[in-house]
């Protein structure tokens, strides 16, 4: 009767792990997912900005040339914020990656480390 008690709380407990770990890959998900948006939405505000500076620019100008010079400078503005936020982006992916592997490691590690334990006693 007492080894039938054992088994159903090595089984729960091992349930309560896997639900934990379930639990820590959603929060990371979601705070990666959260961080990625955020990226998204500063990419998209930084493009709209420039788009309002573009309108501006030709509506103000005097002649052509401060046109084309405004562009010229608009546009590499826009290419240096954008390449900025691709590496903002390339880090995210790589901490990303970094965090997910971490949980993976530490859920593997605990899970057999639950699974020794259900095999000494079952040895015993």
């Amino acid at each position: 009767m007492a080894n039938a008690k054992e088994s159903i709380e090595m089984i729960n407990e091992f349930n309560t792990s896997g639900y934990e770990n379930l639990r820590q890959l959603s929060d990371i998900s979601l705070k990666n997912w959260n961080r990625i948006m955020e990226s998204q939405l500063n990419t998209l505000n930084t493009v709209v900005n420039t788009g309002m500076e573009q309108l501006k620019l030709v509506s103000e100008a005097k002649d052509y040339h401060a046109v084309i010079r405004g562009q010229m400078d608009l546009t590499r503005k826009l290419g240096e914020a954008l390449m900025t936020q691709t590496r903002e982006a390339v880090e995210l992916s790589q901490q990303s990656g970094e965090e997910v592997r971490g949980w993976y490691e530490s859920s593997l590690a605990s899970a057999n480390e639950q699974i020794s334990k259900v095999a000494e006693k079952t040895a015993a």
